[in-house]
């Protein structure tokens, strides 16, 4: 897989993806087009199926490449195949409007589920463990903080903020189109104290409980904050003592492997525009050299 993503890289640019996604269209438009005027050649049509079978692979392998929003890309072709079937219904055109309503149904409903209902999502490191591993597949709840509307950024409506305690996945201000995974621990107004390794929220302490050491000699503890209770992790026996104050309608967000966690004690809080959705379920696990498994499913705490 890294050998494809290394390939892909060198023509992960947005010229080359507005050209591959033109082609595309093209191919379709062609098939169309020699539907209508009864010229259809099979083995043209064959081929130019793998062309853009091909070219599909390559649009797929910059959008991982560059961590683009595919939610855009499907809601273009969502509307690029609705308007082929339109035509169709209003040409008579029984072979297209079976073929054009196939395909408008399937890259609708993937648009939909994907961009307003759940999205997978890749752990790609342990800043979360023990809650979170390497390789965990999570299913990332898109309309947790409001509906996100097409070619306008991350721009919601009926959106609303994330609660404290909640986990989520955010484009951080320093790598705007990286996604990270985080737990959100304060909002705008509070003010934080980190001391001794433990946080203070508008001066009450998230009381942390011992509960064992993990293979790898670290601490597993339970931390309390509103009600909520999870995991954390502790590596070092001492940190760095600070404060800061939470500006309005941002967040602070921490990793809960507390010791191995770029966050927002490094590099500030976030926004809610820069909020993706909320990890809601673990569905597979597949780290790397291993088998996939399902030894982790279930609802992430």
């Amino acid at each position: 897989m890294s050998t494809f993503f290394n390939i892909i890289e060198p023509i992960a640019n947005l010229p080359v993806f507005i050209v591959l996604n033109l082609i595309v269209c093209s191919i379709a438009i062609h098939w169309y087009w020699t539907v209508i005027t009864e010229n259809l050649s099979e083995k043209l049509h064959r081929n130019l199926q793998r062309l853009g079978l091909f070219i599909s692979i390559l649009i797929i392998g910059i959008l991982f490449v560059k961590q683009w929003n595919i939610g855009d890309l499907l809601a273009f072709y969502s509307i690029f195949s609705f308007g082929i079937l339109v035509f169709a219904i209003t040409r008579g055109h029984k072979t297209i409007i079976k073929e054009s309503r196939g395909w408008f149904l399937s890259i609708f409903l993937v648009f939909f589920i994907r961009g307003y209902v759940y999205e997978p999502w890749q752990i790609p490191s342990g800043s979360m463990r023990p809650n979170l591993e390497v390789g965990d597949f999570v299913l990332v709840n898109r309309n947790a903080y409001g509906i996100e509307i097409p070619f306008t950024g991350r721009n919601k409506i009926f959106s609303k903020g994330p609660e404290v305690g909640e986990i989520v996945v955010f484009f951080p201000p320093h790598k705007p189109t990286v996604p990270f995974v985080k737990r959100v621990i304060a909002k705008g107004g509070d003010k934080i104290s980190y001391q001794n390794k433990r946080f203070y929220i508008n001066g009450e302490v998230y009381n942390q409980d011992f509960i064992a050491i993990d293979q790898f000699g670290a601490e597993l503890l339970t931390e309390n904050n509103n009600d909520n209770e999870y995991l954390i992790r502790h590596m070092q026996k001492t940190a760095e003592d600070k404060k800061w104050t939470v500006p309005e309608g941002m967040y602070f967000v921490v990793g809960d492997n507390r010791d191995n966690s770029n966050d927002s004690r490094s590099w500030g809080v976030i926004s809610e525009e820069s909020i993706w959705g909320r990890a809601d379920y673990i569905w597979l696990s597949w780290k790397s050299g291993e088998w996939p498994n399902f030894s982790r499913v279930g609802k992430v705490e």
